[in-house]
């Protein structure tokens, strides 16, 4: 007899589901994805939710919710979508009723689902994406986190890029059992096949993490990672979640939870499930829990015994389907009895006797009636059927001319086999595994040797695929290269693709391949079942260069001229620019400047054009601002300064008597000798010309009248000083008998000496003065009569 010691908690699972509580006292749950194989991004989403009976949760939980999908490589927000509860509520089965009633441990299951289409098209980011949901309130009485009551959920799961290297990839989440109510026994063993199964035979790995919290306050919000952790009170943390010797922990590879704990309390934690296929992460799903350590007195423990009935010695024994066996139990007024099948406690299962109509390895958990205290467990009886496993697995797949499968009928040891097509014998094939290449509904039927049960397996049909029609068009819509060009080609019809040019193997697998040169292209196309196809064959050519010219365009000088025809080659292009009306081009709606005009002769319509460009200069006609005539003195040497508009860059002074050079714009007179004049003549880089004079008068000196009668008769009121203007720097002084400046003039004399001084009249008389010309010059000296 085998003595169980481990009695357990209801372990509250909290994943990523979006449902929408109100309860404060949630228990947890889970949620899976179901590839349900019709059609490529068609999935089956269940949540499982465990909360508190007859609290304000169970009796008001919402019949839908929201969840989200998110891009994990940027949490993009990809979709959210509604699920919808299944049934009704369903007690969670505990083998001791007595225990569950004294400490409220009494909890029901509620199922949602959803079926939901993702184009794979759209979820083809390497990193995957994940599902999650936030929620609120955990219990206030867990005693391992800080502020319980004010902390959320984070649920979440893990999936992997549908479309992967241009194929569809296949897969679907861990699956995870019915779970049983129990509770945990302080300082005895505890343990807990916690692992679940997966659907594509993935590796699945576990760990302990801790438990995520919510992402801000708001209840049921939706919203990206990435997500807080709760926050550990001390002492506590992933590793450490419940006090024990040994801690709580998960077996990596098979899920059992293991724990002596050592603490009473309600703890919390959390386990991290990761689904490998080939060494390579694909998926994950995040699990909450929590479990109550609780004292159970020290009770004899009972010790149940279990067999088949009329086969005492016998813990094994096969049923024929339709048939059952009953199994009994050692008969015991004070004890209560939970039957269990594969480890799930069975609803209404508490007698001592079980019928059983099902496959699977039975248990029978007893404990003490009207006391909490440990269970007893029984040995396994284990119940075979002969059609419980008879599922056909199928390999391989029929496309529309090729193509195989293997078919294989899963079931127990000790079986014969006859495999029928459309209820047709196939002579010869007794196996359990048939090869085939034609379609057809299959089935096998099996017989037990030794006890000769006959039953079928299920029956599966094999259906022969559409051929697959690969097609290769251009992304132009024409088949011809542009000159200078690529031209990209798409292939329809697969997944994949083989390119081929001129007979030879090209590019990747891609369904575009871009070329530069002419060829006859085909595309071989691959479905999502490995089925080929052959397009038709594509013939590309190639345009050849144009050699486009646009005649030279004439400069003119100013707007003012008249239109002029644009004349370019080949024919039938486009000219353009500025001033630019279909092909003639006019200076004056163009105006002033350097006009770019462009023409452009296209190989095809889909081409980029081949362009010539000219600029079609309208310059501006020159000005000269130059004075018309100077005065200077004799020997002076001095520059020419016109002001120039209209851009001349060819200039020529004539005569060229003194200048240094009569070709420059600005050019210098050197010791000038007699008056001149000078005739400029202009030119801009178009030809457009201006001309201008100079005439220069030259003084030898200064005339130094010796009176001046400043009366106001209009004569001789002011000493003027004729050929004082050939010298801009002259200066003049004046002086009183005393040797006082009553005068003095700004260089060049601009103001006259009028005889007065501040406004005042002079008194006649004599007055020295002084004339100071160039620097070169001396000073001359003087006297002046001043009358009136």
């Amino acid at each position: 007899m085998r003595i169980s010691t481990f009695p357990f908690l209801l372990w509250l699972l909290l994943l990523s589901l979006s449902i929408p509580a109100l309860a404060t006292h949630q228990v947890g749950g889970q949620i899976e994805m179901r590839y349900i194989g019709d059609v490529q991004g068609h999935y089956q989403i269940t949540v499982t939710q465990y909360i508190e009976d007859g609290t304000r949760g169970a009796a008001t939980q919402a019949t839908s919710g929201m969840l989200g999908i998110f891009r994990k490589s940027d949490n993009r927000q990809m979709t959210t979508f509604v699920v919808t509860q299944t049934g009704s509520k369903q007690p969670v089965v505990y083998a001791n009723e007595f225990c569950a009633a004294q400490r409220n441990l009494r909890f029901v299951v509620i199922t949602y689902q959803a079926t939901i289409q993702l184009a794979p098209g759209s979820y083809n980011d390497p990193q995957g994406y994940y599902i999650s949901y936030q929620t609120r309130n955990r219990n206030a009485g867990i005693n391992n986190i800080s502020n319980p009551d004010q902390t959320g959920f984070t649920f979440y799961l893990e999936f992997p890029a549908l479309q992967q290297n241009g194929l569809y990839f296949t897969n679907s989440s861990p699956h995870f059992g019915t779970i049983n109510g129990e509770y945990v026994c302080i300082g005895d063993p505890f343990k807990f096949p916690f692992g679940g199964t997966d659907p594509d035979g993935d590796e699945l790995r576990y760990s302990m993490v801790t438990p995520l919290n919510q992402k801000g306050t708001n209840q049921n919000a939706i919203s990206a990672g990435p997500y807080p952790d709760v926050s550990w009170l001390s002492g506590f943390s992933a590793s450490n979640a419940m006090p024990g010797s040994p801690t709580l922990s998960v077996n990596a590879k098979t899920g059992q939870l293991t724990v002596t704990a050592t603490q009473l309390g309600l703890f919390v934690f959390a386990v991290k499930v990761e689904e490998y296929r080939g060494g390579v992460k694909i998926g994950e799903v995040r699990r909450d829990f929590q479990l109550l350590v609780v004292e159970c007195p020290p009770q004899t423990t009972p010790e149940p015994t279990v067999q088949i009935m009329d086969r005492p010695k016998v813990t094994t024994t096969t049923i024929c389907t339709g048939e059952s066996t009953v199994l009994v139990a050692t008969v015991n007024l004070d004890w209560n009895y939970q039957w269990r099948r594969d480890g799930t406690n069975i609803v209404g299962a508490t007698n001592a006797t079980l019928t059983v109509r099902d496959e699977g390895q039975y248990t029978l958990l007893v404990s003490q009636k009207a006391v909490c205290s440990k269970s007893g467990d029984s040995d396994t009886l284990t119940v075979k059927q002969i059609s419980a496993k008879a599922k056909i697995s199928t390999l391989g797949h029929l496309c529309a001319t090729t193509g195989f499968a293997i078919l294989t009928a899963v079931g127990d040891t000790g079986l014969a086999y006859q495999w029928y097509r459309d209820n047709q014998a196939l002579p010869g094939q007794t196996t359990d595994t048939l090869f085939t290449t034609e379609p057809g509904r299959y089935f096998a039927a099996l017989t037990q040797k030794t006890v000769g049960c006959k039953a079928s397996s299920d029956t599966t049909s094999l259906e022969r695929s559409a051929a697959v029609q690969a097609l290769i068009k251009s992304a132009s819509g024409q088949n011809r290269i542009c000159p200078n060009d690529s031209l990209a080609l798409n292939a329809s019809g697969g997944e994949a693709y083989k390119w081929q040019k001129d007979g030879t193997k090209v590019g990747g697998n891609g369904s575009q391949y871009t070329t530069r040169t002419a060829g006859i292209f085909s595309v071989t196309a691959t479905d999502s079942y490995g089925c080929d196809g052959t397009s038709p064959a594509l013939t590309i050519t190639q345009l050849a260069p144009l050699l486009v010219t646009l005649d030279s365009i004439p400069g003119v000088c100013g707007p003012d001229n008249p239109v002029y025809t644009l004349v370019g080659s080949p024919p039938g292009g486009e000219f353009a620019g500025v001033g630019v009306t279909g092909n003639q081009f006019s200076p004056k709606s163009a105006d002033i400047g350097d006009h770019k005009l462009t023409y452009t002769v296209k190989a095809a319509p889909e081409c980029a054009g081949t362009v010539a460009t000219r600029v079609a200069v309208v310059a501006p006609i020159p000005t000269i601002k130059l004075i018309d005539s100077l005065t200077t003195y004799k020997g002076n040497t001095f520059t020419l300064d016109p002001v120039y508009t209209g851009n001349p860059n060819q200039f020529q002074w004539t005569p060229a008597t003194y200048l240094d050079n009569p070709s420059l714009g600005n050019p210098s007179i050197m010791s000038i000798d007699n008056d001149i004049t000078y005739m400029l003549e202009v030119k801009n880089s178009t030809g457009c010309a201006a001309k201008d004079t100079i005439h220069i008068t030259v003084y030898n000196g200064v005339w130094i009248p010796d009176a001046f009668s400043p009366n106001g008769d209009g004569l001789n009121d002011v000493w003027d000083l004729p050929g004082i203007e050939a010298f801009p720097d002259a200066e003049v002084t004046i002086f009183n008998r005393w040797g006082e400046v009553i005068y003095s003039s700004a260089k060049g004399y601009p103001n006259p000496f009028d005889g007065t001084l501040n406004g005042a009249s002079l008194p006649v008389g004599v007055y020295a003065y002084t004339l100071r010309t160039t620097a070169s010059r001396p000073v001359r000296k003087g006297r002046l009569v001043l009358v009136r």
